[in-house]
Protein backbone atom coordinates (compact mmCIF):
# COMPACT_ATOMS: atom_id res chain seq x y z
CA UNK A 1 0.00 0.00 0.00
CA UNK A 2 1.44 3.17 -1.32
CA UNK A 3 1.63 5.60 2.18
CA UNK A 4 0.08 9.18 1.83
CA UNK A 5 0.60 10.08 5.63
CA UNK A 6 4.29 9.76 7.00
CA UNK A 7 5.05 10.11 10.41
CA UNK A 8 8.78 11.00 11.04
CA UNK A 9 10.72 10.53 14.67
CA UNK A 10 13.72 13.19 15.01
CA UNK A 11 14.40 16.53 13.34
CA UNK A 12 17.97 15.74 12.73
CA UNK A 13 19.47 16.08 9.25
CA UNK A 14 18.35 12.37 8.29
CA UNK A 15 14.61 12.91 9.79
CA UNK A 16 14.32 16.35 7.52
CA UNK A 17 16.08 14.34 4.97
CA UNK A 18 13.62 12.06 4.82
CA UNK A 19 11.13 14.86 4.80
CA UNK A 20 12.24 16.07 2.09
CA UNK A 21 12.40 13.36 -0.28
CA UNK A 22 8.97 11.96 0.79
CA UNK A 23 7.30 15.76 0.44
CA UNK A 24 8.85 16.00 -2.78
CA UNK A 25 6.91 13.13 -3.86
CA UNK A 26 3.29 14.25 -2.50
CA UNK A 27 3.42 12.35 0.74
CA UNK A 28 1.99 14.27 3.66
CA UNK A 29 4.72 14.63 6.43
CA UNK A 30 4.54 15.48 10.11
CA UNK A 31 7.89 15.28 11.77
CA UNK A 32 8.05 15.67 15.47
CA UNK A 33 11.29 16.81 17.94
CA UNK A 34 11.95 16.27 21.47
CA UNK A 35 14.25 19.12 21.49
CA UNK A 36 13.20 22.36 21.88
CA UNK A 37 14.84 22.96 18.45
CA UNK A 38 15.86 20.83 15.41
CA UNK A 39 18.79 19.69 13.84
CA UNK A 40 20.27 17.33 16.34
CA UNK A 41 23.84 17.00 16.04
CA UNK A 42 24.22 19.31 12.78
CA UNK A 43 23.07 22.36 15.01
CA UNK A 44 24.29 25.19 17.03
CA UNK A 45 23.46 26.92 20.83
CA UNK A 46 23.92 30.64 22.03
CA UNK A 47 24.80 31.43 24.43
CA UNK A 48 25.94 34.55 26.49
CA UNK A 49 27.41 35.60 22.58
CA UNK A 50 28.94 32.70 22.31
CA UNK A 51 27.51 30.06 19.42
CA UNK A 52 28.42 26.30 20.22
CA UNK A 53 28.06 23.61 18.24
CA UNK A 54 26.13 20.67 19.47
CA UNK A 55 27.43 18.00 17.44
CA UNK A 56 29.16 18.31 14.31
CA UNK A 57 32.49 20.45 14.04
CA UNK A 58 32.94 20.85 9.92
CA UNK A 59 31.42 19.61 7.00
CA UNK A 60 34.30 16.37 5.33
CA UNK A 61 33.98 15.09 2.36
CA UNK A 62 32.06 17.49 0.75
CA UNK A 63 31.86 16.13 -2.58
CA UNK A 64 29.62 14.12 -0.50
CA UNK A 65 27.78 17.35 0.75
CA UNK A 66 26.97 18.22 -2.81
CA UNK A 67 25.70 14.47 -4.18
CA UNK A 68 22.54 14.27 -0.98
CA UNK A 69 21.39 17.98 -1.62
CA UNK A 70 21.72 17.45 -4.74
CA UNK A 71 19.03 13.92 -4.38
CA UNK A 72 16.86 16.67 -2.13
CA UNK A 73 16.78 19.16 -5.56
CA UNK A 74 18.56 21.50 -3.77
CA UNK A 75 21.51 23.82 -5.34
CA UNK A 76 24.26 23.47 -2.08
CA UNK A 77 26.45 26.44 -3.58
CA UNK A 78 23.31 29.13 -3.77
CA UNK A 79 21.48 27.37 -0.74
CA UNK A 80 24.82 26.76 1.32
CA UNK A 81 28.38 29.07 0.63
CA UNK A 82 30.96 27.20 2.76
CA UNK A 83 34.07 28.23 3.97
CA UNK A 84 37.38 26.12 2.94
CA UNK A 85 39.63 25.08 6.27
CA UNK A 86 42.40 25.38 4.65
CA UNK A 87 44.70 24.15 7.44
CA UNK A 88 42.39 21.48 9.01
CA UNK A 89 45.00 19.68 11.89
CA UNK A 90 47.87 20.06 13.68
CA UNK A 91 49.63 17.86 16.13
CA UNK A 92 51.93 18.11 18.76
CA UNK A 93 54.36 15.46 19.29
CA UNK A 94 56.18 14.68 22.98
CA UNK A 95 59.30 16.23 22.08
CA UNK A 96 57.78 19.47 20.64
CA UNK A 97 57.60 18.62 17.48
CA UNK A 98 55.08 20.06 14.90
CA UNK A 99 53.30 18.41 12.51
CA UNK A 100 50.77 20.61 10.28
CA UNK A 101 48.44 18.67 8.04
CA UNK A 102 46.42 21.15 5.01
CA UNK A 103 46.42 22.24 1.93
CA UNK A 104 49.75 20.87 -0.31
CA UNK A 105 51.43 24.56 0.26
CA UNK A 106 50.48 24.14 4.08
CA UNK A 107 52.06 20.54 5.34
CA UNK A 108 55.17 20.84 7.19
CA UNK A 109 56.97 19.68 10.34
CA UNK A 110 58.56 21.80 12.50
CA UNK A 111 61.42 19.69 14.98
CA UNK A 112 64.13 18.44 14.30
CA UNK A 113 65.43 17.94 10.33
CA UNK A 114 62.01 20.12 9.75
CA UNK A 115 62.59 21.05 5.86
CA UNK A 116 63.79 17.33 4.78
CA UNK A 117 61.06 15.72 6.82
CA UNK A 118 58.34 18.01 4.93
CA UNK A 119 59.65 17.12 1.98
CA UNK A 120 59.38 13.35 2.54
CA UNK A 121 56.26 13.44 3.81
CA UNK A 122 54.90 15.72 0.86
CA UNK A 123 56.07 12.87 -1.62
CA UNK A 124 54.57 10.13 0.03
CA UNK A 125 51.15 12.35 0.59
CA UNK A 126 51.21 12.51 -3.03
CA UNK A 127 51.71 8.98 -3.76
CA UNK A 128 49.14 7.53 -0.77
CA UNK A 129 46.42 10.42 -2.31
CA UNK A 130 47.47 8.81 -5.94
CA UNK A 131 46.73 5.51 -4.55
CA UNK A 132 43.46 5.96 -2.88
CA UNK A 133 41.77 8.56 -4.77
CA UNK A 134 39.85 6.12 -7.31
CA UNK A 135 38.85 4.15 -4.10
CA UNK A 136 37.98 8.24 -2.82
CA UNK A 137 36.02 8.80 -5.85
CA UNK A 138 34.25 5.04 -5.94
CA UNK A 139 33.05 6.05 -2.28
CA UNK A 140 32.39 9.18 -2.49
CA UNK A 141 30.43 9.33 -6.20
CA UNK A 142 28.53 5.80 -5.84
CA UNK A 143 29.09 3.25 -3.02
CA UNK A 144 27.96 6.16 -0.26
CA UNK A 145 25.10 7.37 -2.28
CA UNK A 146 23.35 4.42 -2.27
CA UNK A 147 21.90 1.84 0.15
CA UNK A 148 24.71 -0.92 1.52
CA UNK A 149 24.88 -3.85 -0.79
CA UNK A 150 27.47 -6.41 -0.82
CA UNK A 151 27.52 -7.53 -4.39
CA UNK A 152 27.40 -3.72 -5.28
CA UNK A 153 30.70 -2.98 -3.17
CA UNK A 154 32.65 -6.01 -4.37
CA UNK A 155 31.55 -4.67 -8.28
CA UNK A 156 32.93 -1.44 -7.72
CA UNK A 157 36.08 -2.16 -5.64
CA UNK A 158 37.17 -5.71 -6.68
CA UNK A 159 40.31 -4.18 -8.36
CA UNK A 160 41.23 -2.50 -5.06
CA UNK A 161 40.15 -5.30 -2.66
CA UNK A 162 43.98 -5.64 -2.37
CA UNK A 163 43.65 -2.55 -0.53
CA UNK A 164 40.93 -3.21 1.72
CA UNK A 165 42.51 -5.25 3.94
CA UNK A 166 43.78 -4.95 7.30
CA UNK A 167 43.97 -1.35 9.29
CA UNK A 168 45.00 2.05 8.71
CA UNK A 169 47.79 1.38 11.31
CA UNK A 170 48.68 -1.42 8.27
CA UNK A 171 48.65 1.03 5.42
CA UNK A 172 50.40 3.43 7.57
CA UNK A 173 52.83 1.65 8.35
CA UNK A 174 53.14 1.11 4.54
CA UNK A 175 53.05 4.04 3.25
CA UNK A 176 54.43 6.81 5.42
CA UNK A 177 58.60 6.37 6.70
CA UNK A 178 58.45 8.89 9.52
CA UNK A 179 57.02 7.56 12.78
CA UNK A 180 55.50 11.08 13.91
CA UNK A 181 53.93 11.64 10.18
CA UNK A 182 52.12 8.67 11.21
CA UNK A 183 51.06 9.60 14.23
CA UNK A 184 49.90 13.06 13.43
CA UNK A 185 47.55 11.16 9.91
CA UNK A 186 46.42 8.39 12.50
CA UNK A 187 45.28 11.50 15.25
CA UNK A 188 42.77 12.68 12.34
CA UNK A 189 40.35 9.80 12.81
CA UNK A 190 41.20 9.67 16.44
CA UNK A 191 37.16 11.13 16.18
CA UNK A 192 35.84 7.80 16.18
CA UNK A 193 37.59 7.02 19.08
CA UNK A 194 39.48 3.67 18.07
CA UNK A 195 43.02 3.70 17.59
CA UNK A 196 44.84 3.06 14.33
CA UNK A 197 45.62 -0.47 15.23
CA UNK A 198 41.53 -0.85 15.49
CA UNK A 199 40.40 1.40 12.78
CA UNK A 200 39.09 -0.40 9.34
CA UNK A 201 41.49 0.82 6.60
CA UNK A 202 38.80 1.90 4.21
CA UNK A 203 38.39 4.80 7.15
CA UNK A 204 41.40 6.39 5.32
CA UNK A 205 39.36 8.19 2.82
CA UNK A 206 38.16 10.75 5.12
CA UNK A 207 42.14 11.25 5.57
CA UNK A 208 42.70 11.55 1.74
CA UNK A 209 39.51 13.67 1.31
CA UNK A 210 41.13 16.29 3.92
CA UNK A 211 44.33 16.28 2.35
CA UNK A 212 42.85 16.98 -0.97
CA UNK A 213 39.63 18.42 -0.86
CA UNK A 214 40.37 20.09 2.75
CA UNK A 215 37.24 20.48 5.58
CA UNK A 216 34.83 23.42 5.11
CA UNK A 217 32.46 25.16 7.09
CA UNK A 218 29.07 26.73 6.35
CA UNK A 219 29.54 30.94 6.40
CA UNK A 220 26.76 30.84 8.79
CA UNK A 221 28.18 27.83 11.31
CA UNK A 222 27.03 24.05 11.30
CA UNK A 223 23.54 24.93 12.02
CA UNK A 224 23.20 26.33 8.93
CA UNK A 225 22.70 23.06 7.38
CA UNK A 226 19.79 22.31 9.40
CA UNK A 227 18.36 25.99 8.43
CA UNK A 228 18.40 25.00 4.25
CA UNK A 229 16.92 21.49 5.25
CA UNK A 230 14.37 22.68 7.46
CA UNK A 231 13.30 26.09 5.31
CA UNK A 232 12.84 23.11 1.98
CA UNK A 233 10.62 20.96 4.28
CA UNK A 234 8.29 24.04 5.20
CA UNK A 235 8.23 25.20 1.82
CA UNK A 236 6.78 21.53 0.37
CA UNK A 237 4.54 21.50 3.31
CA UNK A 238 5.69 19.07 5.51
CA UNK A 239 4.13 19.91 9.29
CA UNK A 240 7.63 20.34 12.04
CA UNK A 241 6.56 20.15 15.45
CA UNK A 242 9.62 20.17 18.22
CA UNK A 243 9.04 19.95 22.03
CA UNK A 244 6.79 16.69 21.23
CA UNK A 245 8.47 13.68 22.53
CA UNK A 246 7.40 10.36 20.99
CA UNK A 247 6.09 8.05 23.81
CA UNK A 248 5.34 4.96 21.33
CA UNK A 249 5.01 3.54 18.09
CA UNK A 250 1.74 2.31 17.38
CA UNK A 251 1.70 -1.61 15.74
CA UNK A 252 -1.53 -3.14 15.05
CA UNK A 253 -1.85 -6.54 13.25
CA UNK A 254 1.59 -6.29 12.71
CA UNK A 255 1.59 -3.19 11.28
CA UNK A 256 2.43 0.39 12.08
CA UNK A 257 -0.58 2.03 12.28
CA UNK A 258 0.97 5.85 14.11
CA UNK A 259 2.56 7.29 16.94
CA UNK A 260 1.36 7.77 20.44
CA UNK A 261 2.98 11.10 21.89
CA UNK A 262 3.95 11.68 25.31
CA UNK A 263 1.63 14.46 25.75
CA UNK A 264 -1.52 11.56 25.38
CA UNK A 265 -1.97 12.60 21.69
CA UNK A 266 -2.58 10.15 18.94
CA UNK A 267 -0.70 10.58 15.64
CA UNK A 268 -2.20 8.55 12.60
CA UNK A 269 -0.07 7.40 9.92
CA UNK A 270 0.72 4.54 7.07
CA UNK A 271 4.31 4.72 7.70
CA UNK A 272 6.88 5.76 10.95
CA UNK A 273 10.34 6.44 9.69
CA UNK A 274 12.35 6.55 13.25
CA UNK A 275 15.86 8.77 13.47
CA UNK A 276 16.20 7.27 17.26
CA UNK A 277 18.34 4.56 16.44
CA UNK A 278 17.87 1.50 16.11
CA UNK A 279 18.78 0.21 19.70
CA UNK A 280 16.34 3.18 21.19
CA UNK A 281 13.60 2.16 18.55
CA UNK A 282 13.28 -1.51 19.06
CA UNK A 283 13.68 -0.91 23.64
CA UNK A 284 12.06 2.29 23.97
CA UNK A 285 9.83 2.78 21.36
CA UNK A 286 7.83 -0.54 20.63
CA UNK A 287 5.92 -2.71 22.85
CA UNK A 288 8.20 -5.70 23.36
CA UNK A 289 5.70 -7.93 22.18
CA UNK A 290 5.84 -6.84 18.87
CA UNK A 291 9.65 -6.38 18.35
CA UNK A 292 10.93 -9.50 15.87
CA UNK A 293 13.40 -11.32 17.28
CA UNK A 294 16.21 -10.69 14.86
CA UNK A 295 15.74 -7.11 15.85
CA UNK A 296 15.81 -7.75 19.38
CA UNK A 297 19.13 -9.57 18.77
CA UNK A 298 20.52 -7.17 17.10
CA UNK A 299 19.93 -4.63 19.65
CA UNK A 300 21.42 -6.85 22.03
CA UNK A 301 24.31 -7.14 20.33
CA UNK A 302 24.72 -3.36 19.05
CA UNK A 303 28.65 -2.56 19.29
CA UNK A 304 28.42 0.79 20.61
CA UNK A 305 30.81 3.51 19.90
CA UNK A 306 32.24 5.58 22.63
CA UNK A 307 31.40 8.16 25.35
CA UNK A 308 33.01 11.21 25.61
CA UNK A 309 33.09 14.59 27.67
CA UNK A 310 31.88 17.78 25.45
CA UNK A 311 33.77 20.73 27.27
CA UNK A 312 33.01 24.06 25.44
CA UNK A 313 35.14 27.73 26.44
CA UNK A 314 33.78 30.93 25.52
CA UNK A 315 36.94 32.65 25.51
CA UNK A 316 37.35 37.04 25.96
CA UNK A 317 40.52 36.97 24.02
CA UNK A 318 41.26 35.89 20.98
CA UNK A 319 43.38 32.37 20.11
CA UNK A 320 45.42 31.88 17.09
CA UNK A 321 45.91 28.01 17.43
CA UNK A 322 48.29 26.47 14.19
CA UNK A 323 45.34 24.82 12.99
CA UNK A 324 41.35 24.48 12.68
CA UNK A 325 41.65 21.27 14.89
CA UNK A 326 44.83 20.68 17.31
CA UNK A 327 45.84 17.63 19.24
CA UNK A 328 48.52 16.50 21.97
CA UNK A 329 49.28 13.01 21.12
CA UNK A 330 51.31 10.33 22.14
CA UNK A 331 53.96 8.40 19.82
CA UNK A 332 53.18 6.37 17.66
CA UNK A 333 51.61 2.90 18.33
CA UNK A 334 50.82 4.52 21.83
CA UNK A 335 47.54 6.30 20.95
CA UNK A 336 45.03 4.36 22.41
CA UNK A 337 46.32 6.17 25.91
CA UNK A 338 44.61 9.31 23.96
CA UNK A 339 41.60 7.50 23.85
CA UNK A 340 41.74 6.45 27.59
CA UNK A 341 41.11 8.35 31.12
CA UNK A 342 44.28 9.86 32.48
CA UNK A 343 43.90 10.03 36.09
CA UNK A 344 47.30 10.88 36.71
CA UNK A 345 46.70 14.63 34.50
CA UNK A 346 45.47 15.28 31.32
CA UNK A 347 48.52 15.26 29.03
CA UNK A 348 47.19 13.92 25.61
CA UNK A 349 43.75 15.96 23.94
CA UNK A 350 42.30 17.42 21.51
CA UNK A 351 40.54 21.19 21.01
CA UNK A 352 39.27 23.20 17.98
CA UNK A 353 38.72 26.66 17.64
CA UNK A 354 36.17 27.59 15.32
CA UNK A 355 36.34 31.18 15.57
CA UNK A 356 40.06 31.30 13.95
CA UNK A 357 37.27 30.55 10.69
CA UNK A 358 34.90 32.03 11.31
CA UNK A 359 35.56 34.60 14.16
CA UNK A 360 32.03 35.71 14.34
CA UNK A 361 30.83 32.63 16.22
CA UNK A 362 32.24 34.53 19.21
CA UNK A 363 31.97 38.68 20.47
CA UNK A 364 34.52 40.59 18.89
CA UNK A 365 37.98 39.77 20.09
CA UNK A 366 36.85 36.69 21.51
CA UNK A 367 37.17 32.99 20.61
CA UNK A 368 35.02 29.28 20.79
CA UNK A 369 36.93 26.54 21.81
CA UNK A 370 35.41 22.90 22.33
CA UNK A 371 36.96 19.58 23.42
CA UNK A 372 35.86 16.25 23.96
CA UNK A 373 37.77 14.25 26.52
CA UNK A 374 37.63 10.53 26.95
CA UNK A 375 35.96 8.99 29.74
CA UNK A 376 35.48 5.81 31.52
CA UNK A 377 33.17 3.72 29.69
CA UNK A 378 32.49 1.84 32.67
CA UNK A 379 31.11 4.25 34.53
CA UNK A 380 27.01 4.77 35.07
CA UNK A 381 25.08 7.34 33.63
CA UNK A 382 23.78 8.43 36.69
CA UNK A 383 27.79 8.98 38.26
CA UNK A 384 27.72 11.60 36.00
CA UNK A 385 27.01 14.81 38.34
CA UNK A 386 27.06 18.42 37.91
CA UNK A 387 29.59 18.34 40.02
CA UNK A 388 31.72 15.34 38.48
CA UNK A 389 31.50 16.41 35.25
CA UNK A 390 32.97 19.45 36.42
CA UNK A 391 36.08 17.92 37.99
CA UNK A 392 36.82 15.86 35.16
CA UNK A 393 36.54 18.84 32.97
CA UNK A 394 38.37 20.99 35.27
CA UNK A 395 41.93 18.11 34.40
CA UNK A 396 41.21 18.91 30.43
CA UNK A 397 41.01 22.76 30.53
CA UNK A 398 44.09 22.88 32.92
CA UNK A 399 45.84 20.66 30.21
CA UNK A 400 44.97 23.56 27.16
CA UNK A 401 45.67 26.48 29.43
CA UNK A 402 49.12 24.87 29.76
CA UNK A 403 49.61 25.86 25.98
CA UNK A 404 46.71 28.58 25.21
CA UNK A 405 45.93 31.69 27.00
CA UNK A 406 42.16 31.49 28.47
CA UNK A 407 40.07 34.18 29.80
CA UNK A 408 36.88 32.15 30.18
CA UNK A 409 33.68 34.11 30.05
CA UNK A 410 31.60 31.04 29.44
CA UNK A 411 31.70 27.02 30.12
CA UNK A 412 29.35 24.93 28.99
CA UNK A 413 29.67 20.89 29.70
CA UNK A 414 27.95 17.91 28.14
CA UNK A 415 28.23 14.53 29.83
CA UNK A 416 27.69 11.43 28.43
CA UNK A 417 24.39 11.56 30.50
CA UNK A 418 23.40 14.92 29.07
CA UNK A 419 23.68 13.15 25.84
CA UNK A 420 21.53 10.52 26.60
CA UNK A 421 19.25 12.14 28.30
CA UNK A 422 18.89 15.62 26.16
CA UNK A 423 20.54 15.06 23.06
CA UNK A 424 18.20 10.91 22.86
CA UNK A 425 21.61 9.18 21.97
CA UNK A 426 21.20 6.12 22.84
CA UNK A 427 23.24 5.25 26.26
CA UNK A 428 25.45 8.50 25.44
CA UNK A 429 27.27 7.01 22.50
CA UNK A 430 27.84 9.38 20.39
CA UNK A 431 27.81 7.87 17.07
CA UNK A 432 25.54 5.10 18.17
CA UNK A 433 27.22 2.35 16.32
CA UNK A 434 31.04 1.83 16.57
CA UNK A 435 32.63 2.95 13.14
CA UNK A 436 34.28 -0.71 13.73
CA UNK A 437 30.51 -2.31 13.39
CA UNK A 438 30.44 -4.63 10.42
CA UNK A 439 27.85 -4.60 7.82
CA UNK A 440 25.40 -7.37 8.93
CA UNK A 441 25.88 -5.53 12.64
CA UNK A 442 24.01 -2.16 11.57
CA UNK A 443 20.16 -1.78 11.04
CA UNK A 444 18.50 -2.17 8.32
CA UNK A 445 16.43 1.36 6.55
CA UNK A 446 13.14 -1.14 6.26
CA UNK A 447 12.42 -2.85 9.11
CA UNK A 448 10.58 -6.52 9.73
CA UNK A 449 7.54 -4.28 11.10
CA UNK A 450 5.39 -3.63 7.87
CA UNK A 451 5.37 0.27 7.57
CA UNK A 452 8.34 0.96 10.02
CA UNK A 453 11.71 2.72 8.60
CA UNK A 454 15.42 3.48 10.20
CA UNK A 455 17.13 6.45 9.31
CA UNK A 456 20.03 8.31 11.43
CA UNK A 457 22.97 6.77 13.57
CA UNK A 458 22.89 3.02 13.08
CA UNK A 459 21.67 2.86 9.78
CA UNK A 460 24.67 3.68 7.93
CA UNK A 461 28.16 2.59 7.22
CA UNK A 462 29.62 6.07 7.79
CA UNK A 463 29.39 8.95 9.96
CA UNK A 464 29.41 12.95 9.57
CA UNK A 465 26.38 15.03 8.31
CA UNK A 466 26.45 13.96 4.57
CA UNK A 467 26.07 10.11 5.42
CA UNK A 468 22.79 10.96 8.01
CA UNK A 469 21.13 13.10 5.28
CA UNK A 470 21.95 9.90 3.14
CA UNK A 471 20.27 8.00 5.33
CA UNK A 472 17.11 9.72 5.40
CA UNK A 473 17.20 9.70 1.86
CA UNK A 474 17.34 6.29 1.28
CA UNK A 475 14.43 5.39 4.34
CA UNK A 476 12.49 7.72 2.04
CA UNK A 477 13.28 5.95 -0.62
CA UNK A 478 12.09 2.91 1.14
CA UNK A 479 8.79 4.09 2.07
CA UNK A 480 8.13 5.30 -1.59
CA UNK A 481 8.94 1.70 -2.70
CA UNK A 482 6.19 0.39 -1.33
Amino acid sequence: MKAKHVAIIGGGVAGLAAGIRLASQGVRIRLFDARDALGGCCSTTLLNGYRFNNGALFVAVPRLLDHAFARLGIDRASALPMHRISTPQASVLPDGTLIILGDRDRVRIEGAQGDARTATLLGEIERSIEKWNPVLQIFTDDLLTRPLSLPHVLARTWRHLAKLRGTLADELLRSFSDPQARAALAAVTLYTGLPAERTPVFQIVGLISMLQDGLHLPIHGMGAITDVLEATLRRLGGEIRTDAPVARIRVDGGRVSGLALASGEIVVADAVVSTATGMATFTQLIDPAVVPSVMRRKTQRAPLSQRTLGIQLGLRNRLQPPAHSVNHIPPWGEQKKFLSPQPGGVRWFNYTVPTQSLPELAPQGGSVVEMFAAVDESLPLDAWTDAFKADVADASIAALGRHEPLDIATTRLISPRDYAERWHLYQGAIYGLSPAARPDQQFPHKTPIDGLYLAGQATYPGFGVATSMFSGIFAADAVLAR
